[in-house]
């Protein structure tokens, strides 16, 4: 007998899916039923809910492809709330596929009961509700649809267990059903109409004295980075990148594109604040790559590249929004400039003024060890801001951190995401012991598929960042000075990953690259100093002083 998930697997399949990542409960286990039956997919199960869904969110963003992802509704929906947040915020096309109340539930409050539409409703673009057979493959082709359409971002597909369980009724599942949800048509932004809009951009890069180029993530999808290197080559505007831009243009040579914003540089920021004309594309324009909203201040021109039909144009004379897909806006800028060459100001070049030991000697490790399609991943506090400004990636490398929310406990599960999502390549991960201790299960799915990955735990018994930032802006005691120290090596050890210990990277270099080496996990726990200063950490104290 086929059941109705068995018609679903099956049309996740048609759809291009064939990793699906989740949590089981017994309401969703019908579902495990129909991927074990169906030979087209790999279903990768992790420790809890919210690394899971944290595991799709990463793996969508490597294979620039929808990721599906399931958990039990009400006792596992909830907890995948903080991927949804992370996916809306970053754009990351997700949907999560999720149990609701059975058909024959009598009235409420049943164990395990959530009203999904309004749990999600502030976090996802829509929240489908299936709860017949009737019209239910349509749904699922329109939740993958809406996943991937301007801005892209979560879906929720909320399915009663016994319409799961039920046999199939083909002339049911696939009859038409109206379906909301469908994203609204990026009007023409009132006054200029789009060529207009293009020249008077144009018209505002030529004329600026000093301009900037800042690359967001959004340029990593495809065919856009090779605009992108294309524009940079012909006209010489400085370009910088946001920290999940980085990996979309080269970063060697003389002057390699340098991170902006809280995850940036000084230098670079300065010379941001002091441009005549920024052009931002591919990016959401947050409080992290615009230096906390600084950008454009009131005395720059801003460009702004993005078809998100929910941006509204800020009808002002210093800003030109054009409405497109970023490889087409960047040629349409480009035929507008034509023979132009860019002949302004430059950022300056100093040397960093942050700690020059512990982590930053093992990013320079991983730098020289990466190859191919390498992704490194790094968590959100100080872990992000080594690999921001240290890092150099070589496309298609790339690097991915928790941009949408900024939330720890994202770089153990999104590893996961990220290695099946390349399982040709290395994954290195950059991840604090605060972190970590949030994320700890996925460490048993990291040893028990073998991925190939090499975490480092910047190990110093504090959330140190946190600390970092009660001392200097509240002129309080570090919250975390009481922590107990958490055995690593000790439970790595126990869980099956080769791990290794150091507390000088340079001294023991030589062990280090031959630890990393070797095919497969592997965990290198840095004993690191509180007094260390990462590059975010340099720039936040400076704020506060």
């Amino acid at each position: 007998m086929s059941t109705v998930a068995d018609e679903i697997a099956r049309r996740l399949s048609e759809n291009g899916i064939s990793d699906v990542f989740g949590y089981p409960g017994e309401t969703s286990l019908s579902l495990y039923a129909a991927f074990q039956r169906n030979e087209s997919i790999t279903h990768v199960v992790g420790r809890c809910p919210r690394g899971a869904a944290y595991a799709a969110e990463a793996y969508a963003r490597i294979s620039g492809k929808v990721a599906v992802c399931d958990a039990p509704g009400g006792i596992g929906s909830p907890y995948c709330t903080p991927a949804l947040l992370e996916a809306y915020n970053s754009g990351t096309p997700l949907v999560l596929i999720t149990s609701g109340p059975s058909k024959s539930t009598p009235r409420p409050w049943a164990t395990g009961q959530v009203e999904h539409a309004r749990l999600f409703e502030s976090i996802t673009k829509h929240v489908y509700v299936i709860r017949e057979q009737k019209g239910a493959l349509a749904t699922i082709d329109a939740a993958l649809a809406l996943a991937q359409q301007p801005r892209r971002g979560p879906v929720v597909v909320e399915i009663a267990p016994d319409v799961l369980e039920a046999a199939a009724d083909q002339a049911l599942l696939n009859a038409p059903a109206p379906v909301a949800g469908a994203a609204a048509d990026a009007a023409t932004p009132a006054g200029l109409e789009g060529a207009e809009l293009v020249a008077a951009a144009a018209r505002a890069i030529k004329q600026g004295s000093s301009v900037a180029l800042i690359a967001g993530g959004g340029c990593h999808t495809s065919g856009t980075a090779e605009v992108l290197q294309d524009f940079v080559r012909r006209f010489g505007i400085p370009v910088f990148t946001t920290l999940n831009g980085k990996g979309v243009l080269a970063e060697f040579g003389d002057n390699p594109p340098r991170v902006v914003g809280s995850k940036g540089d000084t230098p670079a920021n300065e010379y941001i604040s002091g441009c005549d004309v920024v052009l931002y594309a591919g990016s959401k324009m947050g409080d992290k790559s615009t230096n906390q909203y600084a950008w454009p201040s009131p005395d720059q021109f801003l460009v702004r590249i993005d078809n998100d039909p929910a941006i509204e144009d800020s009808g002002s004379a210093s800003a030109c929004l054009l409405r497109e897909d970023i490889g087409h806006g960047l040629k349409l800028l480009s035929d507008e400039l034509g023979e132009w060459s860019y002949s302004g100001g430059h950022p300056r070049v100093t040397a960093g003024s942050w700690s020059q030991s512990g982590t930053a000697s093992i990013v320079q490790t991983v730098n020289a060890a990466m190859t191919g399609a390498d992704v490194c991943v790094g968590e959100a506090s100080v872990a992000s801001g080594w690999f921001g400004a240290l890092l150099r990636l070589l496309p298609p490398q790339r690097l991915i951190t928790p941009r949408g929310t900024g939330s720890l406990g994202y770089a153990i599960p999104a590893s996961v995401g990220a290695a099946v999502a390349r399982p040709e390549a290395a994954v290195w991960t950059l991840v604090g012991d605060g972190g970590l201790t949030m994320s700890i299960g996925e460490l048993e799915t990291i040893a028990r598929l073998g991925l190939n990955v090499k975490i480092t735990v910047l190990d110093n018994g504090r959330l140190n960042l946190i600390d970092q930032h009660a001392i200097h802006h509240h002129g309080a005691a570090a919250v975390s000075r009481d922590f107990i120290k958490i055995d690593w090596s000790g439970i790595c050890t126990a869980i099956g990953l080769p791990v290794m210990s150091c507390d000088d990277p340079d001294r023991d270099a030589a062990d280090i690259n031959s630890f990393f080496a070797r095919k497969g996990p592997a965990v290198l726990v840095l004993g690191t100093s509180v007094d260390e200063i990462s590059p975010d950490m340099a720039i936040a104290i400076r704020k506060a002083h």
